[in-house]
């Protein structure tokens, strides 16, 4: 490299390089701290960044004789995928005069607005080319550098690159390409290739892979006939795929589907073998809403793609084969009363169902159940929460054919309240807790009681349940609402979410172990439910169904289970939406913060167990590991860091069975670190404050392998939450920087001792305002340095933002060093451990200002901290 002499009191901008997918340069501007250059790609700007980093040993050369060569400070810019496509490329990065309007700076002016720029050709390898889709073939191009020989060939991959085939290029004459620049192209049937193709001319994907033809549809709704709905459709380019069909009748969707039958003649038409064609004709039954004897009109077509087949649109009318009774009947017949059912006095099941202006849903129900339940030893129990509907004569209808207990009351009630009632009057051996809005589909319930008489270790069972919205719904589609509950992160805590056929690694077809399943129908031994203490009723319909299957597991020791093997449908969010007062809602928003307040910590803790242990139980999330890696080298060989990573992500895998590592060079997003929990940090210039979708409970590590010196010298190195070191002379030279430990990766324990499922970490938040004395700042570095020193994961928040935590905390620690009264209410969060360290505070603020708040004198230990924990674990599932 050549040094560059300068003054100090001179703009500088240095010349860029790019090592291993990362362009470097430094710059400075007296007076500005720091400077702010552009970075553009081919005269499009890529990004603007400070350069505010320590130069790295190996760019001080480029400097020279600066003086005061720390006031000049580096800036470090990953490199995006696209400019590793082979194609030559332009880099420039501008300083601009902090003084001047930078958006009206343009190449022409640079002098004007003392501008300084530097400029870089950047090619990643010898080649780069393209690839395209032309009616029945792939073609392309690839160019060279320099003549080949031998000419490379190409390889042909699927969407996860298997191998799939290798094809020669063609060569163009030397004459008719571009100067020094040597062509070839290809041309290659799609006939058995996968779809969509990947390209690659040696280390380099071609522009425009992954590749695959853009869908041509054709169809048709061939004649309808009072038997069937027929007709035919597929995609041109992909025969023998199936594609997704919408029939519509009076322009609203009743069915999804595929088709269903082959189509020979299809076939033969086309020339086509028949299983080249694939499964293309469709065959189905006229849905009933088209037997009523009126008109209407019908459709199919593609789905999402507002495209019709041929022959859509037809009007039909299909006869009514029945007369009604109102139709021939001129006096309807007095019907004549029939008599009530006595309530058993030992039944088997007592079925508890709580109602409010649900008259058409309680009558889907009971048909329902007649139609499909054979256990006939049940009461049922319904709690009517003062409808204003027909409820309650339909209630006293249906006492003719099923043994109703009906309990009215003069107002809505909570859930858990009338559920707790009802349970206290039932005489069942089991109780099934189920929505008015609930539909029978099978005889599950014989089942279920099975289930519990045979196998003391469940302690709750509950179904798969399909939903059904509207009247809109499609006909015939099942939709699945609940395969169980569990939880997921959101907002700094974790929260329960409904599992469903789109979540992974969910049983859709066979009883599964879950933390919670819904009370839409929750089924359960009575005995169980009064042990376990009942519905809390601090709930107001929402979450007391959550805590209770929580709080009967742990206290029980029993599963629970959702029977996934059988099902029943859910008109999903009427119970909890109909005839509500409207000073009832506000009183829902306090379930989220009670839930928190009874078992927020506990699930912070149970998750990190569930995570690491990969027993797919609370969260079917999986442990992600991410490495921070560089590019490849030009020639193809790998770096030392990347070398590194692999290592230790083989005695990762080895410690953590369960865990997925994944690895993050610049050109894929460097700082992108979606759905990482961890992250392990091996370059000492990856700057953590950049990172994008982070998530709340991301871990981040310093590994440090070499460049001791550097690392220390970046301003984001106090503020890692653990540090990794690759040997004993690192963790010697580096230990008196940092109030943290240093723990040396072994293969045993690649990770250190925050990373074990028995032992969370102890995160800790400390709550600080922008302003504060230099002597409480010094009392909050001790605080911060001896937590540290214990092994716990601390940073600073500020106090007076209104603002939800960024990070997942177990523990937040305020402060009042006055002598009087806090300055400023700090709030408590329900889902942590929240502490006020006040040496002074001779009494509390006025009113409820502390509420959640435990106040310390002493500085607050992580000793005592893990102990309080323990005790707030240890009362997590206590009755309200």
């Amino acid at each position: 490299m050549t040094k560059i002499k300068r003054n100090n009191l001179t703009p500088y901008l240095s010349p860029i390089i790019i090592d291993n997918g990362l362009l470097r340069g430094c710059a400075f501007i007296t007076g500005t701290e720091p400077a702010e250059v552009a970075v553009y790609v081919d005269g499009k700007i890529l990004t603007k960044v400070w350069c505010d980093s320590p130069l790295a040993d190996s760019y001080q050369p480029l400097l020279g004789e600066v003086g005061s060569a720390d006031l000049c400070k580096g800036f470090l810019v990953p490199l995006p995928a696209q400019l590793f496509d082979g194609a030559p490329h332009e880099l420039t990065v501008r300083l601009y005069d902090p003084a001047q309007n930078t958006a009206a700076s343009n190449t022409n002016d640079l002098a004007q607005h003392g501008l300084l720029e530097s400029k870089l050709a950047f090619q990643h390898g010898d080649r780069h080319g393209q690839v395209n889709f032309v009616e029945d073939h792939f073609e392309g191009w690839v160019a060279f550098s320099h003549r080949p020989n031998p000419l490379p060939q190409l390889i042909l991959s699927d969407q996860e690159e298997h191998f799939c085939k290798q094809v020669p290029l063609i060569p163009l004459p030397t004459e008719n390409g571009q100067p020094d620049k040597y062509l070839a192209t290809f041309r290659i049937p799609q006939k058995d290739l996968p779809i969509p193709s990947r390209f690659f001319c040696g280390d380099i994907e071609l522009s425009g892979s992954p590749c695959q033809p853009k869908k041509k549809l054709i169809g048709y709704l061939e004649q309808f006939d009072t038997q069937l709905i027929h007709g035919w459709a597929f995609d041109v380019h992909q025969p023998a795929n199936p594609v997704e069909l919408t029939l519509k009748v009076d322009g609203q969707i009743v069915l999804h589907f595929r088709p269903n039958i082959r189509r020979p003649d299809i076939a033969n038409y086309l020339k086509l073998p028949e299983e080249k064609l694939g499964i293309v004709g469709f065959q189905l039954a006229p849905p009933e809403i088209l037997f009523d004897g009126k008109e209407h009109r019908i459709s199919v077509e593609f789905a999402g793609q507002n495209h019709p087949l041929r022959g859509s649109g037809q009007l039909i009318k299909i006869p009514r084969h029945y007369l009604a009774f109102d139709e021939i009947a001129s006096q309807p017949k007095k019907v004549r009363q029939a008599k009530k059912l006595a309530r058993p006095n030992q039944p088997t099941v007592s079925v508890i169902i709580l109602n409010r202006n649900g008259e058409k849903l309680l009558a889907a129900l009971f048909e329902s159940w007649l139609i499909k339940n054979s256990l006939t030893n049940v009461e049922f129990i319904v709690v009517d929460h003062a409808s204003e509907d027909g409820s309650l004569r339909l209630l006293n209808r249906w006492q003719s054919q099923l043994p109703l207990h009906t309990i009215p009351l003069p107002f809505n009630d909570s859930f858990s309240a009338s559920c707790n009632r009802a349970a206290e009057e039932a005489r069942g051996k089991f109780l099934l807790f189920l929505n008015n809005d609930i539909i029978w589909l099978q005889d599950v319930l014989p089942a279920m009681v099975d289930a519990l008489e045979t196998d003391q270790a469940i302690g709750l069972l509950g179904l798969k349940l399909i939903k059904s919205t509207s009247s809109e719904q499609s006909f015939n589609q099942t939709i699945v609402q609940h395969l169980g509950v569990r939880f997921k992160l959101y907002n700094a805590a974790y929260w329960p979410y409904e599992a469903t056929a789109d979540d992974s690694n969910e049983a859709e077809y066979s009883a599964q172990s879950v933390p919670v399943v819904t009370g839409a129908v929750m089924f359960c031994r009575k005995e169980d439910f009064f042990n376990a203490g009942k519905f809390d009723p601090s709930y107001f319909y929402g979450f007391e169904d959550v805590e209770f299957c929580l709080r009967l597991s742990n206290r029980l020791g029993k599963k629970i289970i959702c029977r996934n093997d059988l099902l029943a449908l859910h008109h999903h969010g009427h119970t909890r939406l109909s005839g509500r007062a409207t000073d009832i809602f506000d009183r829902l928003i306090s379930n989220a913060d009670i839930l928190q307040t009874h078992a927020g910590l506990w699930l912070k803790q149970r998750y990190w167990t569930s995570l690491f242990t990969g027993d797919q139980h609370l969260t079917v999330d999986q442990l992600t590991i991410g490495f921070i890696i560089d590019e490849s080298m030009t020639n193809g060989e790998t770096t030392r860091l990347r070398t590194d990573a692999i290592k230790l992500a083989k005695q990762v895998r080895q410690r953590y069975p369960a865990a997925r590592t994944v690895f993050l060079p610049p050109s894929r997003g460097w700082y992108n670190v979606r759905d990482i929990h961890i992250l392990i940090v091996g370059h000492p210039e990856y700057d953590i404050g950049k990172m994008i979708w982070r998530r709340e409970d991301l871990l981040t590590f310093a590994w440090i392998r070499n460049e001791a010196a550097l690392w220390q010298r970046m301003p984001w190195w106090p503020h890692f939450d653990g540090y990794l070191a690759a040997s004993p002379a690192i963790m010697k030279s580096l230990a008196p920087t940092l109030s943290s430990p240093i723990v040396q990766t072994i293969a045993t324990c690649p990770l250190g001792p925050l990373c074990t499922p028995q032992s969370p970490p102890l995160r800790i938040a400390l709550l600080t305002r922008h302003k504060i004395s230099a002597q409480h700042q010094a009392r909050l570095k001790t605080l911060q340095q001896s937590l540290q020193a214990a092994g716990a994961v601390v940073w600073h928040e500020l106090l007076d933002t209104p603002e939800e935590s960024a990070r997942l905390a177990d523990i937040r620690i305020a402060h009042c060093f006055n002598k009087s009264t806090l300055k400023i209410e700090p709030q408590s969060y329900p889902h942590t451990l929240n502490i006020l360290w006040a040496p002074y505070l001779k009494q509390a603020p006025g009113g409820n200002l502390l509420t959640g708040w435990q106040i310390t004198s002493q500085m607050p230990q992580a000793a005592w901290l893990r102990n309080e924990i323990e005790k707030k674990l240890g009362n997590t599932f206590c009755s309200s």
